[in-house]
């Protein structure tokens, strides 16, 4: 009996809301979704994949356009999320667990997948407030290491992430999921290193490149004004046209054997640096207040 009631509560709700119940891989929005984790396909479609319940709610909430949402119910309680998907007017599918596991790309099993369409932002879109706090990372290699940049900047209240000559897919499934969402929270622009410096000296905003090699300490730089911090790729460092435009060199002390930080930890380290002395009344060098912020 209690059977039968489930039974005609989902027949109810799919005839509501026009769901379809989705239980082969061949269907082609599944086809489309397991396409999804090839790069050259998102490249190609402009789409990509979110998947789990805090990146999903991140999104809905912000300039990302989601297509479809595949909802696992085995896994998920999905009736309270039925509603505000269709205001939205968002394509719903439920998927059997069967299929949930192929188009699903993380350990975690949260019970929803979701295609969405790549928000493609240039240096124009960049609404710049007072003494803007950004992160530059040039030619970055991981995308996990992207991912968790994003997340500190946006933990840090950085304005923006650009990466600069970028390899990697910003909307690698890795990069999303390690962001835990902060992806669709924070304006994440790719753009070459030709077009940024110009952008940034337009802008008067100061260059600060981290560098292992570099005389002064990071703490001894002021973060208060408008800045960018420049980091990067672990294998290669900076390239020169970023050296050759640098207003400080910054390095991050090393009292051990290794000579240099994963690059999202050294990232951390300057953006809550900067954070500190924003924040604290403290200036650069511990001395005390420097004044207020520039207006």
């Amino acid at each position: 009996m209690i059977a039968k009631n489930i039974f005609a509560i989902r027949y109810i709700l799919y005839a509501i809301y026009y769901i379809l119940m989705l239980t082969s891989s061949h269907n082609p929005r599944i086809k489309e979704a397991l396409n999804l984790r090839e790069s050259d396909y998102r490249k190609e479609s402009g789409l990509f994949l979110i998947e789990g319940c805090r990146e999903f709610r991140l999104a809905l909430t912000s300039r990302v356009e989601i297509k479809d949402v595949f909802l696992c119910s085995e896994l998920l309680e999905i009736t309270g999320l039925l509603a505000e998907l269709k205001k939205k007017e968002i394509n719903i599918c439920e998927v059997s667990l069967e299929v949930y596991s192929k188009i699903a790309f993380g350990n975690r099993k949260e019970g929803i997948v979701a295609i969405a369409r790549e928000p493609r932002l240039s240096l124009t879109d960049l609404k710049l407030k007072n003494n803007p706090l950004l992160v530059v990372l040039e030619r970055i290699e991981k995308p996990g290491n992207l991912g968790a940049i994003v997340r500190t900047a946006d933990a840090s209240g950085a304005d923006a992430v650009i990466a600069s000559d970028s390899i990697i897919d910003i909307y690698n499934p890795n990069a999303v999921r390690s962001s835990l969402g902060a992806l669709f929270t924070t304006k994440v622009i790719r753009a070459e290193a030709k077009e940024i410096i110009p952008w940034l000296r337009s802008n008067s905003i100061k260059i600060i490149c981290a560098l292992p090699q570099a005389d002064m300490a990071y703490t001894a730089v002021n973060f208060r004004e408008s800045c960018a911090i420049v980091l990067g790729s672990e294998d290669k460092g900076l390239g020169d046209l970023w050296k050759g435009n640098a207003d400080n060199y910054v390095r991050i002390p090393m009292l051990g054997e290794s000579d240099s930080l994963n690059v999202s930890t050294a990232a951390g380290v300057l953006l809550y640096e900067a954070l500190r002395q924003r924040e604290s009344g403290l200036g650069y060098f511990g001395k005390s207040n420097h004044g207020p912020l520039a207006s």
